[in-house]
């Protein structure tokens, strides 16, 4: 009689609601969840103010979606499973749906609650993880020297004797490199003789190669074109510069941390060839690299390029060539590229981990706690329960199933939009970091360290209930 009628027992009697309603309920909280995911994708391409208005339509839209979902759904699945006779007088499932469901009814919101905490805290952890991640990889490929100046422009070598002397009285040189990109007539790509680019790959302390004659190779450092070049060497196995023609048997391409949309290419790739070879090509785009002591100073950025736009520089056209209608000219600084993005992508970072910890935390203890917040009522059940001849063997297996069903519930919204939220960053913003599979490896890191905490307090919720129970 306890078991049968324990339902009818809560203090305020709820009243349920039919099952048609209930699922137009669902219906329309599903087409509200996806409308705001259709808002929120139109806000992010928007550049002005009305950015917001879709923002937080499709905030409020979602939230209220899930939370309209996890009042219903779980409900509405429990009285299906109580039609279907032959699954409902199965073994114990009778006494299961009684306890799911009066949980439901008890604490459906808080499930609701939870899950939208749930899938917060999951954004933010990835979020936080991903941006800090992708700014160390991208710092690496976009600052990897000391200080760096780029001109295309078909300048001689002594050109940069004042600049050096100019950066020495700042900061001491402890080495300088200049060097040529050369134009590869035909070709999208710019060409980079093979003694330069060596000397480039010691200064950033790899190792160096060796090509035969008649060969190149590719060096590429952005991933998102490397199989687009691989499948242009299968098409064009060979390449003719300056009437010698080369060719990549081996299909090499190095793929090194060595910024080629400005010193080592301009295109996010370059061709190295032998120096025989690049010195038959028009050299109009050249390069120094210095290496600094300790590294250089944030400040040096802007006094480089205070020098280069005075009248201190005198800079020298090669014979024969005359000043191109628009010259391009960069200036890059590891110190200044830290100091101008550490400070706010280390507090995104910071802050969207820390929130996350703790609104874990907050929702696994809020979950745990439901769970012993109602031993007295549970122990009755269980007791009548063995009072009819159910085994203690059985009763830990009800209480197991019991507490995986409330502590998975919770569970389906947040693991849902987290494969959906690496999904669409992985295709709208993996092209932006230097760093292939970094956004699905962080989101690993992210569901991982989030089942950790979750298996623990399911462990210590299940440990303390079932001590109290049995």
């Amino acid at each position: 009689m306890d078991l049968l009628y324990d339902s009818r027992k809560n203090e305020v009697i709820s009243k349920q609601k039919r099952s048609s309603l209930q699922l137009v309920l669902v219906i329309c909280s599903v087409a509200a969840v996806i409308t705001g995911m259709v808002l929120i994708r139109k806000g992010l391409s928007i550049q002005t103010n009305t950015a917001w208005s879709y923002l937080i339509g499709s905030t409020a839209l979602l939230l209220a979606g899930v939370y309209e979902i996890y009042r219903c759904f779980p409900v509405m699945l429990i009285t299906f499973a109580k039609r279907k006779k032959r699954i409902l007088y199965s073994k114990c499932n009778l006494f299961y749906f009684g306890q799911i469901g009066h949980r439901i009814q008890s604490c459906g919101r808080v499930m609701a609650i939870t899950a939208i905490l749930f899938t917060l805290s999951l954004a933010a952890m990835f979020i936080g993880l991903v941006m800090g991640a992708g700014y160390k990889a991208n710092m690496k490929a976009s600052y990897p020297y000391d200080t760096g100046v780029a001109i295309d422009a078909p300048l001689t070598r002594n050109s940069f004797d004042g600049l050096i002397s100019f950066v020495d009285e700042k900061c001491p040189v402890q080495k300088e490199m200049i060097y040529y990109l050369y134009d590869a007539n035909g070709y999208s790509a710019d060409a980079l003789a093979l003694s330069d680019y060596n000397t480039l790959r010691s200064i950033l302390g790899f190792k160096k190669t060796e090509l035969p004659d008649g060969q190149y190779l590719v060096h590429c450092d952005t991933w998102t074109y490397t199989e687009d070049i691989k499948a242009a060497m299968k098409t064009r196995p060979k390449i003719t510069l300056a009437g010698v023609t080369l060719e990549n048997p081996q299909g090499r391409i190095y793929e090194e941390a060595m910024e080629q949309y400005r010193m080592a290419g301009t295109n996010g790739y370059v061709l190295v060839v032998p120096d025989h070879v690049a010195q038959k090509l028009p050299a109009n785009k050249i390069r120094l690299v210095m290496q600094l002591e300790n590294g250089g100073i944030p400040e040096l950025r802007s006094e480089i390029r205070g020098y280069l736009h005075s009248e201190q520089w005198h800079p020298e056209l090669q014979a024969g060539t005359i000043w191109p209608d628009h010259v391009t000219m960069g200036v890059t600084v590891q110190a200044w590229g830290i100091s101008n993005s550490l400070t706010g992508f280390t507090s995104i970072s910071f802050c969207g981990l820390y929130l996350s910890i703790i609104f874990i935390l907050l929702s696994c203890t809020v979950l745990a706690f439901e769970q012993l917040s109602a031993l007295d009522h549970n122990r009755r059940s269980y007791q009548s329960l063995g009072r009819i001849g159910v085994s203690e063997e059985m009763q830990r297996k009800l209480i197991h199933r019991e507490l995986s069903t409330f502590f998975l519930i919770p569970l389906i919204l947040p693991a849902v939009v987290i494969f959906v939220l690496m999904a669409g960053a992985q295709t709208l913003y993996g092209a932006y970091i230097l760093q292939k599979g970094l956004i699905p490896f962080y989101g690993f890191i992210t569901i991982s360290v989030f089942a950790m905490i979750y298996f623990v307090y399911y462990e210590a919720a299940y440990s303390l209930f079932k001590r109290n129970i049995l």
